[in-house]
């Protein structure tokens, strides 16, 4: 049955040129601009290099103090976080800002991001070593300079990827390479760095453990077993109520650790802590926008199809004098139609991922500016992006409520013509 469609499909397409040219370009845009939001929210809450397992990541990176907010301070990431139980791993990361690398020449300097975390954060996150390891525990507590680089950068300072115990300068500080992982993409702006180290390395202790002020420079992400989220966030609240308590503060308001929230939740709302109506706010939006780029087309495509069937009104009339049922008829009528719709989406597709990758020093900070750029101009686009299942998911099921939503109506009203009116239109 599918290989006769496709026959009469490639017929249909053949005998007229223009109406197939249109109705595949008519479907191609609209899926092209589909697949570029629902991969866009893919990136952000999909199974993505390192964030693999995000359904199991956790995220806090707030603290109210007064009227102030701000990161969370060294002291509580040491006293509430690390000692939690339930949890498979915590780290604590920080933003260490642009850097400059002296290159091999000594003469020039590359401009590299860098984060300050500790020997948890590739547990947590799931880095691909090519090289050596993590920096160690004994690195954080005595303040090593070791380092974690990307393979882009240890190709640019060593001319290959297996740089371990090579050596290179961070802001005039001479760094020891640990291990070598796989680049990050700037699409994952919470773990993308080309440079990692023990954040004990800027942090000062004497500076940083007072127990009057909650506020820091860290971000702190958990990964928690299925279920266990809940007890963290009670944990968290259970500390902020003993804090108040010690501190004799009344308002449970003024000063507190924001309890920790699914980072797939943190990624939808704009890298934000905010509540999950928020969250469904912007699912409600992107949910929006699909219908409106599959709606406005499905008009103008059922158009055109119906156009088209009141010309095949006497191929109908004909079909039915010989006990064509009208239920085979529209099968065989949407059957041709997806096979088009298809034609467009796989155009669609690959118009779509032609944007997202060609067009990936702007897209992104179209869609939402100043959150994905900020690490710089270029962006690394990953296959596990592009072809994810669920993105060729996506594109079939789109395809599909095209195809039905332009193409049953027009044709199940031509095909309630009577016989004799249907075999009349024949000139």
């Amino acid at each position: 049955m599918i290989k006769r469609y496709i026959k009469q499909t490639w017929a249909m397409l053949r005998q007229h040129k223009l109406f197939g040219a249109l109705y595949i370009i008519g479907t191609a845009i609209p899926i092209a601009m589909t697949m570029i939001v629902i991969t866009f929210q893919y990136i952000r809450v999909g199974a993505i290099y390192p964030e693999e397992h995000r359904d199991e990541i956790w995220i806090t990176n707030r603290t109210h103090s007064r009227s102030w907010t701000g990161p969370i301070g060294l002291w509580v990431v040491k006293e509430w976080f690390y000692p939690m139980k339930g949890v498979q791993a915590v780290t604590a990361f920080g933003n260490n800002g642009e850097g400059k690398v002296l290159l091999p020449d000594s003469k020039a300097s590359l401009q590299v991001q860098s984060k300050i975390t500790d020997p948890g954060f590739f547990k947590v996150f799931d880095f691909d070593f090519l090289a050596g390891k993590p920096f160690t525990e004994a690195d954080l507590a005595n303040g090593n300079f070791r380092a974690v680089i990307t393979a882009s950068l240890s190709r640019r300072l060593f001319g290959t990827e297996q740089a371990v115990g090579k050596t290179f300068a961070l802001d005039q500080i001479r760094f020891t390479v640990a291990g070598v992982v796989r680049d990050v993409s700037a699409l994952t702006p919470l773990t993308h760095a080309q440079v990692y180290v023990p954040y004990s390395c800027f942090q000062k202790e004497e500076n940083a453990m007072s127990r009057d002020n909650l506020m820091g420079p860290f971000i702190v992400c958990m990964r928690i077993p299925s279920g266990g989220g809940a007890a963290v966030q009670a944990y968290i609240e259970e500390r902020n109520r003993l804090f108040q308590q010690m501190h004799q503060i009344k308002a449970p308001n003024y000063s507190y650790v924001q309890p920790p929230c699914p980072l797939w939740k943190y990624n939808v709302n704009n890298q934000s802590m905010e509540q999950d109506d928020n969250v469904s706010k912007a699912l409600r939006l992107f949910g929006g926008l699909v219908l409106v780029f599959l709606l406005v087309p499905a008009l103008n495509l059922s158009g055109m199809i119906s156009s088209r069937m009141e010309g095949r009104l006497p191929e109908m009339g004909i079909y039915k004098a010989f006990g064509a049922t009208r239920r085979y008829l529209l099968g065989q009528v949407l059957g041709e139609n997806l096979v088009l719709t298809l034609l467009g989406g796989l155009v669609g597709l690959l118009l779509a991922w032609s944007v997202l990758v060609w067009g990936r020093s702007w897209i992104y900070n179209f869609i939402f500016p100043g959150i994905y750029l900020w690490n710089g101009p270029d962006v690394l686009v990953t296959a596990d992006m592009l072809f994810s299942p669920w993105v060729f998911l996506s594109a079939f099921l789109i395809c599909v409520v095209l195809n039905v939503a332009s193409a049953l109506i027009p044709a199940w009203n031509s095909l309630r013509s009577e016989i004799v009116y249907s075999l009349n239109q024949k000139k």
